[in-house]
Formats: structure tokens, sequence, C-alpha cells
């Protein structure tokens, strides 16, 4: 990630000694690396919250610049909670497709209408705000068609909130989102499960408006063998980004042009949360709960 104060006024020797004012280079930064736009989006919808950057949301943000661009038409991403998975793809990347295409066409869905609310309310924040209408000058939110659940440009591209479970009719998108499909007691519940991936196969993934170029990207904490992730994977056909907590042996996590080594034991986010407050996760959670949720890898109940 670039890092560049928005404070700055003074300028810097530009190509051919032409001078370029901070400000200006800011701006395009933002507009142009989504890691840095992630950064701005959290700021805000969380005014009063402290960023912490760190390569996985480098890597998330990585994947996501690929989907923008149709290297990749179907994604997985499992991460733990609370690690900064919704404001990267559900409030910040449809805010940055419609900023550089306003024609877009969203649908985002979460496992309650009142979370797909929530999301929608703060990629719309996201929009209206000063900065965001400074480096994408041309988008405008329609002041006929700007709801809770659905708001659209003057170029008629929108963002589409709807829950699992929840109706689609007569809508089509570009992309579709699913951002927390199951909640834990819900995926406790075979009935529950399946109900969430019989409206994913059959209502949901039947809404992409090109199903060739159409995009679908599912980011979730795991819960069950049997949740969306296992269905979809065993589909094949996806991409899979897998985050745990903590990391179970040495490698090297990366994609395009972001690439991390991780030592065994090693925390996901320190800053955000350390080997003492995983170590308590897994006692609050105990063994499945962690290794599910924390750790992505759910394993049969004993």
């Amino acid at each position: 990630m670039t890092t560049v104060s928005s404070n700055a006024s003074s300028t810097n020797a530009g190509w051919n000694g032409h001078r370029i004012d901070d400000a200006v280079l800011f701006e395009a930064v933002i507009r142009q690396d989504f890691t840095s736009f992630v950064a701005k989006a959290f700021h805000a919808v969380d005014p009063g919250g402290t960023y912490a950057p760190n390569w996985h949301i480098d890597l998330i943000s990585e994947y996501l610049r690929a989907c923008t661009v149709g290297e990749v038409r179907r994604l997985i991403i499992n991460v733990p909670p609370r690690y900064l998975k919704s404001i990267c793809t559900s409030v910040a990347w449809p805010a940055w497709l419609l900023g550089h295409d306003p024609t877009r066409r969203i649908m985002a869905a979460s496992y309650s209408q009142a979370l797909s609310l929530k999301h929608s309310q703060d990629c719309r924040v996201v929009m209206n705000s000063h900065w965001f209408r400074r480096i994408f000058p041309s988008v405008r939110l329609a002041a006929d068609q700007n709801e809770k659940h659905r708001f659209q440009t003057s170029a008629r591209g929108f963002r589409y909130a709807t829950s699992v479970g929840g109706t689609a009719t007569g809508e089509g998108a570009d992309f579709l989102i699913v951002d927390d499909p199951h909640n834990p007691r819900q995926a406790a519940s075979e009935t529950g499960r399946k109900s969430a991936l019989n409206w994913f196969d059959q209502t949901f993934s039947t809404r992409l408006n090109d199903k060739r170029q159409g995009v679908i990207v599912v980011i979730m904490q795991r819960l069950h063998q049997k949740d969306l992730t296992g269905h979809l994977l065993d589909k094949g056909g996806w991409e899979h980004l897998c985050l745990p907590a903590e990391a179970e042996a040495r490698g090297v996590v990366g994609f395009g042009g972001v690439s991390h080594l991780r030592k065994r034991g090693e925390p996901l986010h320190e800053a955000r949360e350390d080997r003492a407050q995983i170590a308590r996760a897994k006692q609050d959670l105990g063994a499945y709960g962690f290794a599910a949720q924390y750790q992505q890898r759910p394993a049969p109940t004993t």
C-alpha cells in the first residue's frame, strides 16, 4: 500500500520537471490503489476507529482487483470474523466498482436483511463522501433511486441488497457478493444449511446478467463442512483464498503482486489479535468452533 499524506499542500517534482500537487497525488493513489481506497472507506464508515493495515488486506484487495478486471470470476475467501472482510468486500469494493464504471450492477447478500442493509448504507456513506466525489466526479447517485436496499447511479448502475432466502425477482447483476451466508446457529442446523445452499444455487447465482463474464464472490468464516464454501468447493471451479487466524505451517501466501511468508503459529494480524487473544478465542469457542471460525477447517463433531 502506498502511503501519502492527505493533509500535504506542498508540491513535488514530477516528470519532465512539472510540479505535482501532493493533494492531487493523494487522490490519484486513492483512485488507483484499492488497498488505499479500503483505508479511506474504513474511516468514512467508522470515523472514530483505528485502521490497522496488514498484508491480508493487501491480499484480499489483490483478489478483488482481479475480479474487477475479470481475471477471476468465481472467488471464495475464508477469513475469521472481525478482520475487515465486509469493509473490503461489501462496502469498499461496490463503491470502487461504481466509481470506475457507474453502469455496473451489483447485488449483495448476507444471512440477515439487517446486516445486508447495514453494508448497503455504509457503501452509500462512502459514495456520498466528499473525497469519493472528488476522485470520481462523474459519479452521482440518482435522487429517485436512493433507498437503503437499492441505490442507483445516474448512469443506471446500482447496488442492491438482499438477504439469504430473500427475493431477487426481476433483478440482474454483473457482480454478485455473498458475505456470511450463515450465522453460527443456523449453520448447526442441516435444514438451515440446505435452505441457504438451495437459495444460492436456485435463486442468487442465476441473477448474473452474463453467465460467462459475470463475477461471484463469496466471503465468509467457515462454520461447517457442508456450509456454502464446502458446497461450492465440492462442485469445483472456484478460486479459493483461505486465511486461518493462526498459521498451521510455514509457507508463502500470495496472489498477483502480493505475497507473504507466514511462519508456523504466526497470527493473521497481530495488531488486531495477538497470540494471547487467539488462545482466549480458542478457549471461548471450543475446539470445533475455533477450528471452523478461526482456522477455516471445520471438522465433524465427535
